[in-house]
């Protein structure tokens, strides 16, 4: 079955049709859509696979920490790292000489992110369909370039 993504029609647009922007924000929602509902079978979000590759960099990481490289509030990194130990995603441990505890990724969480990767890279594969690698870098060279500009711009 086809899906119908649910972002407007751009090029009904007049005024949209030759804005990057729009296309950005669009483009990101409908990959952000898709990517979520691929994520479902295996039980992830896409915010928890961001948070289990910082995990796998990062083993031991605390939970602020964490927080801060997602951006995110004290409460919601709470809510996040509680969720997915509950589903058996991450397990607490207690770091030495301090009162706080790491997280790392359980051997269920390491296959599931694994399984998102898998999952992403085929998806981006299918969206990219007939773009070169030379293309591809490219195009990862000028997002990057565009959100680290965002990230910047007061």
């Amino acid at each position: 079955m086809q899906r119908t993504p649910r972002v407007p029609d751009a090029d009904a647009i007049t005024r949209f049709r030759g804005s990057p922007g729009v296309w950005l924000t669009f483009a990101g929602s409908a990959v952000y859509e898709l990517y979520s509902s691929r994520l479902v079978p295996i039980g992830l979000k896409p915010g928890w696979v961001t948070a289990m590759a910082i995990i796998e960099q990062q083993p031991n990481i605390t939970q602020s920490a964490l927080g801060r490289e997602l951006r995110i509030n004290r409460a919601s990194s709470m809510a996040t790292c509680t969720r997915m130990e509950a589903v058996g995603l991450v397990i607490r441990t207690p770091l030495k000489g301090r009162n706080q505890t790491g997280l790392r990724l359980s051997d269920k969480g390491l296959e599931r992110f694994e399984e998102a990767c898998a999952i992403e890279a085929q998806m981006i594969d299918q969206l990219l369909q007939g773009v070169t690698k030379p293309e591809r870098e490219e195009l990862i060279d000028v997002l990057r370039l565009i959100a680290n500009r965002a990230a910047i711009c007061p």
